[in-house]
């Protein structure tokens, strides 16, 4: 099955044409979030499977930003394969887009 053909599926399961952008910023984690750990691979993916769970039901693709990861070094690396490795495992039928443009925005830059 081509892209579009899970995508356009995706749609129609979950009658929803939402994209859940995952770009987590470290210093804008909830603070009861970074008090649990000073791991920052661990804090990454504790907080997008958090979003990944509670929005699942209505998403119709995942959308992780590569730059907000790498701005955080092996610990933002480890955090982007995990989380990309738990939406295959645990929901299969929603597709993933990697976003790796850079620089369009400030933050990606």
């Amino acid at each position: 099955m081509s892209f579009i053909e899970k995508l356009t599926r995706r749609w129609e399961q979950a009658n929803s044409l939402l994209c859940v952008g995952l770009d987590p910023v470290l210093d804008r984690l909830p603070a009861s979030l970074r008090e649990q750990s000073p791991n920052i691979a661990e804090l990454l993916f504790a907080f997008n499977q958090a979003i990944i769970d509670a929005t699942h039901e209505f998403a119709a693709a995942f959308k992780p930003q590569v730059a907000f990861y790498s701005a955080e070094g092996e610990g933002g690396e480890e955090a982007l394969e995990r989380t990309v490795r738990y939406i295959h495992e645990t929901y299969p039928d929603i597709p993933v887009i990697l976003d790796a443009k850079r620089g369009d925005i400030g933050s990606t830059a």
